[in-house]
């Protein structure tokens, strides 16, 4: 049987590929993933992520006729767009049109900032300044300090077209004086397979939002699974 352990349910933005990619790399034996796309122009701004998320509803109905351990909505400017508690909406959305209960990626987030202890985050992203603005009030709201929040003005027209290697050289210029965690915001980026070499070079955990979406997903799905290479936090 496909999903003998657990059958989680995961809606992706429309956009690019990495969130279903990096599930179904390192999703351990047993578990099923089952996933669909919310509509999605790409373009992370308040706006268009709140028109996604008002979406969600609908999408989330294709899980409706079977049992799912759980539904995740695998965005985080999304999941926390609407402000603080934002969230909690989100899976209130979710768990009406699927039956199932509903996690995001924010919620989650907060939970695995809870397992690592972390008080003050340095955090990048490939947002414009209004949705880092928007996620910087999120995360204070849950009493992390950020010390610093900067978009990485990358050229490429699609979030998926980011290079792991350009996304190193931008955490090498954040300020991680004053932070106890290094978090790498944002559902469409391709950066698992560089979480251990960051974590050992500045000597900080690192936080990835599809790292951590796995996580949460696992963990509310009650299987243990430990995968060093996706970081202290898959240690715990």
């Amino acid at each position: 049987m496909y999903a003998w352990r657990a059958e989680i349910g995961l809606i992706n933005p429309g956009t690019g590929a990495s969130m279903e990619r990096d599930f179904h790399r390192f999703v351990p034996d047993g578990v099923g993933i089952i996933t669909t796309r919310v509509p999605f122009g790409g373009m992370p701004s308040p706006e268009g992520l709140m028109e996604m998320a008002d979406l969600l509803e609908d999408c989330a109905k294709v899980f409706s006729t079977r049992r799912h351990d759980l539904v995740m909505f695998g965005c985080t400017s999304g999941s926390l767009i609407g402000g603080p508690g934002f969230d909690q909406e989100c899976i209130r959305r979710i768990e009406r049109a699927s039956g199932a209960p509903g996690l995001t990626t924010s919620t989650v987030l907060m939970e695995g900032f809870a397992r690592l202890g972390v008080g003050k985050v340095a955090a990048i992203t490939p947002y414009p300044d209004d949705t880092n603005a928007i996620e910087k009030q999120f995360l204070e709201s849950h009493g992390i300090g950020v010390t610093g929040i900067r978009g990485m003005h990358q050229t490429e027209k699609s979030i998926a077209d980011i290079q792991p290697s350009f996304v190193y050289q931008k955490v090498k210029e954040l300020d991680l004086s004053h932070s106890d965690c290094i978090f790498i915001s944002c559902t469409g980026l391709n950066v698992l397979d560089i979480i251990e070499t960051i974590e050992t070079d500045f000597g900080l955990p690192v936080v990835t939002s599809n790292q951590v979406t796995l996580w949460g997903a696992l963990r509310h799905a009650r299987v243990g699974v430990k995968i060093p290479r996706l970081g202290k936090l898959f240690t715990l």
